[in-house]
């Protein structure tokens, strides 16, 4: 889904509504959509919502759910509602008796209380500058409160065009339910950090014409278009035949969640090699062969020729993580880096690449997960100048490494050699948790192996469903957990469920 600036917004507004669509209409597009997400994120957990209303358009989205939650709900309005100008002042005319609606020039603490959820709909893509003290009121006041934030559209105080909280003060959501398209701001500055899951609303906006924007956000929309399709009769060598590369003594762990993320995904078929037998046990839908180790317990050079076998009969490989550091592990990336075919590396396969760049060279697709520590090596040892920016840091190292890179944090950015780049929309807080990374190797490794021709692509829909993994699992997640939560998010995915 292109991302696009403020400017860009209103003209595709202004065209649907000059098409015969009423910006009224729009207005309860939006609304309802966001309603619905707003359900499926609070389901029994809340016992009021308290929507705070502003005086725009943004305001008048949050009155639109406001009459559309099956909870209690208290709206605490910057101004009378009588004073409401166009589309929201119809929103306000169409709530319901039962809405509690109260004006208030500020708020305190005893305004909010446990079990609330806070619907944010003081600041729309309008707001640049500084916050007037009734709004900045309103901020801090939600953020202390500690109760859960659902933001309209972006964080009221997140500039829609930078991302920076002009007045150093932004709403903190849980969750951003973002309408038409996604904006520029969720992706820079304060933005990733104040908007929390992001979700998308689709109100009906012609499509955005090539060459506007500034590159691409993933949504679960692009989760169903990308996710691969598999003919009835098919069977498992069609599906992907993934080798891991992975563990050692020490970090044995790490090869096991890979290989079940690997098989959670769907490929066809696993097979891992390690240097020593893990002390988890093994899924028996994998095959698994120990391979020579080092007397420290990481692969030896001589298992760098007895993986040839194996790799001539995969479409795929994932590498790297819980390798460890042992001198034979120069000569298994040298081996590995001939493969002809996708090969993704991550975790330690990094930290060497980075202390040996002369090893890199590849005859096919090199697709790299490096976290920011990894990444800041990987730098150093190409030379390659780093950028606070995310986006421009990724693109810049999947152009001097040529290789599709997966820059891991919040808000996971997917950059292609060829500059096509993308940001992850879903994910959260439990996903930094030791073994993830692991668990991510082996999802994306399982997408390549099923569709090597799309590279790019497989890899940012690895990172979505990932993150959407961290979702489903919640506060208390460990790595153990989530590849059976991959596997929820692909079945979603792949039956059309809307909950995503």
């Amino acid at each position: 889904m292109r991302i696009i600036d403020v400017e860009t917004m209103r003209r595709l507004e202004a065209e649907t509504i000059a098409a015969g669509t009423s910006g009224y209409r729009l207005m309860r597009r939006a609304g309802e959509g966001a309603a619905e997400l707003i359900r499926e994120f609070a389901g029994n957990r809340f016992r009021r919502a308290v929507v705070l209303a502003g005086g725009g358009n943004n305001g008048g989205d949050a009155l639109v759910v406001a009459a559309l939650l099956d909870m209690p709900v208290t709206v605490y309005a910057t101004r009378p509602l009588t004073e409401l100008r166009g589309e929201a002042r119809q929103a306000a005319r169409d709530l319901p008796d039962h809405v509690h609606v109260e004006e208030r020039t500020e708020l305190d603490d005893s305004d909010f209380r446990p079990g609330d959820l806070i619907v944010d709909g003081l600041l729309g893509t309008g707001f640049a500058g500084e916050l007037r003290p009734q709004f900045r009121n309103y901020i801090e006041v939600a953020n202390r409160s500690g109760q859960p934030v659902v933001a309209m559209d972006l964080p009221s105080g997140i500039n829609g065009d930078t991302g920076v909280a002009d007045s150093g003060a932004a709403v903190e959501a849980a969750l951003t339910v973002t309408f038409g398209y996604p904006k520029r701001g969720l992706f820079h500055g304060d933005g990733p950090r104040c908007s929390g899951r992001l979700r998308l609303v689709d109100i009906g906006l012609n499509a955005v014409e090539p060459g506007v924007g500034y590159g691409e956000a993933f949504f679960a929309a692009d989760a169903r278009r990308e996710l691969p399709r598999f003919a009835f009769d098919i069977h498992k060598n069609l599906r992907g035949r993934l080798l891991i590369a992975a563990g050692s003594r020490e970090y044995s762990g790490a090869a096991v969640l890979a290989a079940n993320a690997a098989l959670r995904t769907g490929a066809g078929m696993v097979r891992l090699a390690m240097p020593v037998s893990p002390r988890l046990p093994l899924p028996a839908a994998l095959i698994f062969r120990e391979f020579p180790a080092g007397r420290e317990g990481c692969f030896a050079a001589e298992a760098a020729r007895e993986l040839t076998p194996w790799l001539e009969a995969s479409s795929a490989v994932a590498a790297g993580s819980g390798w460890g550091d042992g001198p034979g592990l120069a000569e298994v990336l040298e081996r590995l880096l001939d493969f002809p075919g996708p090969l993704l590396l991550d975790a330690d396969a990094l930290n060497l690449l980075s202390r040996r760049p002369e090893l890199r060279r590849r005859r096919g697709t090199l697709v790299i997960t490096p976290h920011p520590g990894e990444a800041h090596r990987l730098a150093r040892g190409f030379g390659i100048p780093e950028s606070a920016d995310r986006i421009e840091f990724a693109c810049a190292l999947a152009e001097r490494l040529h290789a599709v890179t997966l820059l891991k944090g919040a808000r996971t950015v997917v950059a292609a050699p060829d500059g096509r780049w993308s940001v992850n929309s879903s994910g959260c807080a439990d996903l930094a948790a030791a073994g993830s990374g692991d668990v991510l190797s082996g999802t994306v490794g399982a997408l390549l192996a099923m569709r090597p021709d799309a590279p790019f692509e497989m890899t940012a829909l690895g990172a979505w469903l990932h993150g959407m993994a961290g979702e489903l699992g919640g506060r208390g997640l460990i790595a153990d957990d989530l590849p059976g939560l991959v596997r929820l998010a692909v079945g979603g995915i792949a039956a059309g469920s809307a909950s995503f």
